[in-house]
Parts: structure tokens; sequence; C-alpha cells
């Protein structure tokens, strides 16, 4: 009977060679002997290898992604109680507060809120990775969208004197897509350029359209991006040294959602930018949306 098994050998060369052997028992000259095929077989043991790391390390990110969900929503339900109390507080309801309370109430809120945000992406993160992220679209108006997003953003424009203004080629403009994540997307594009830009500086956010696909462009007179950290950018837990020096540190997972949200519509996303010019991140999406 043929007998097959595999065999780790070493070459003359040093080099570990995977034989596959093929052996059975043959009549030679009258008398019983041993006859033995081997065959190279490296190359395929390789590719295995390099499957069932590649299957290995795609069930640790899904087991990973589930983490980080359940764990988020765990967090969520407390954080939200310590933000809506430390509101309450700062509104009187339980008694007027002096000026060194007020102030340690708005650092508890504040934090508290940064905290939630961070918790909220990556909660998107872990569900876009797990496939469990889907979108809800609906026809919205794009002039009057990027004007409520302005509005979120009002005060830090204020406070550092930025001059956001909207160059919109049409003021009709109508997408069908997932007005929230539009919504996030657009925030989260904003608030970067309006953070990483200095005082008395300008952010123009542009829309227009062109052979049925939005275009949207946030272009500011920041500090800008060196070309050998821009393919760094859009990538998970990734920040700039020169940026998260000088302002206050996040995730790193801003502009990964940006890019996963326009992806998962159908669009694309880039920046142009250079040190010491600014930069200017455009995403598009389709006008009509082929999410059912």
């Amino acid at each position: 009977m043929p007998s097959r098994y595999e065999l780790d050998l070493l070459a003359k060369d040093g080099r570990k060679v995977s034989v596959e052997v093929n052996a059975s028992v043959i009549d030679y000259e009258g008398k019983p002997a041993i006859m033995s095929i081997f065959r190279d077989i490296t190359e395929r043991k390789k590719a295995e290898y390099v499957l069932q790391e590649k299957i290995k390390a795609e069930t640790m990110n899904l087991e990973k992604s589930k983490f980080l969900a359940n764990m988020s929503h765990e967090l969520r339900t407390p954080l939200n109680a310590v933000i809506g109390f430390s509101e309450m507080l700062m509104l009187g309801t339980f008694g007027t507060l002096n000026e060194k309370q007020t102030k340690y109430v708005d650092n508890i809120t504040s934090s508290g809120k940064h905290l939630l945000d961070v918790i909220n992406d990556i909660l998107d993160l872990s569900k876009i990775e797990a496939g469990r992220m889907e979108l809800q679209p609906k026809e919205f108006d794009v002039p009057s969208t990027i004007e409520e997003v302005n509005m979120l953003l009002a005060s830090m424009t204020v406070k550092k004197r930025i001059d956001i203004s909207t160059d919109l080629a049409d003021n009709t403009i109508v997408i069908e897509a997932d007005k929230t994540k539009f919504k996030q997307v657009l925030y989260n594009l904003l608030s970067n350029s309006l953070k990483f830009t200095p005082n008395n500086g300008t952010v123009v956010v542009s829309a227009n359209v062109k052979d049925e696909m939005l275009y949207v462009s946030v272009k500011d007179s920041g500090m800008g991006i060196a070309k050998e950290d821009i393919g760094a950018i859009f990538s998970p837990f990734r920040q700039l040294e020169e940026m998260s020096s000088k302002v206050q540190q996040g995730t790193g997972l801003g502009l990964t959602l940006v890019k996963r949200f326009v992806e998962m519509h159908g669009g694309e996303i880039w920046v142009d930018s250079e040190i010491g010019k600014g930069s200017t991140f455009t995403f598009t999406m389709p006008l009509k949306s082929d999410i059912e």
C-alpha cells in the first residue's frame, strides 16, 4: 500500500525544505523494496502558513472589535450619568455654586464629553470592522447641512477668531446619503482644520457637483502636513507629532472614521497639503445611493 507523508529537510545551503514523500512497496529483482518519490512543497507550505496567519489575524481582529463594542457600551452608560448630573449642577438644580465649584464642574462636564466622543469613535470603528455598521440613506439639502455643522463649531470659531466661509457652486444641491454620517465626516474635517489653524486664520468649505458626484472640500490656512506624513493620516491611532504636540490629543480615529464613512457611501477622500501652506481635504459621494 502506498504511504504519503511530509518532512522538513535541511538543504546543503542551510535552507529548510518541505517535501512530500510518496512511498510504496515494489518488487525489485524478486525482492520487496521501498520506492520513494520526493516532491518539493516548500512554496505551498509557505502559502498555507500565510493563509493560516491571515485567518488567525482576521479572527483576532473580529474578537477585538466585538470586545471594544461591548466595552464602549458598558462605559457610555455611567459616563452619560456623570455628564448629566454635572450639567444639572451647572444649572443650579441642587443649589447655587460658587466660582471655584463652577469651574471644577465645568471641567468635569467638558472632560466627560471629550471622553464620550473618544468612546463613540472607538464604538463606530469597531462596528465598521465587525461589519455591523449600517447606513440609513435619505435625501437632504447639502448647503443647509453644511451650515448646521458650521453652527456646531461656532464657539471654536469665535474663540480662535477664525473666518469660516462657504463657497457653493449651487445653493440647491441635494444628495441621497446617510445624513448623520455625512455630518460626522464634515464635522471631523472642519474641527481638525479649526484645531490646526492659528488664531485669525481662515477655513473655506466648498461644494460642487460633477458627473453625478458631490465634491466637498475643506481648505484651511493652518500649519500644513509634510508630504511624507500624508499617507499615515487616515490610519487608525496615528497622529502627526507636529500636530499632537500643540493641541489636545484624541484617539487618532477621527480621520480614519471619515475615510471609512466616505468609502461606505462609494466615495473617495484625499488631501493636498504642504508645510506652512495649509491643507485641503476633499471627499466625494454619489448623489444617488445604491445602498438598499
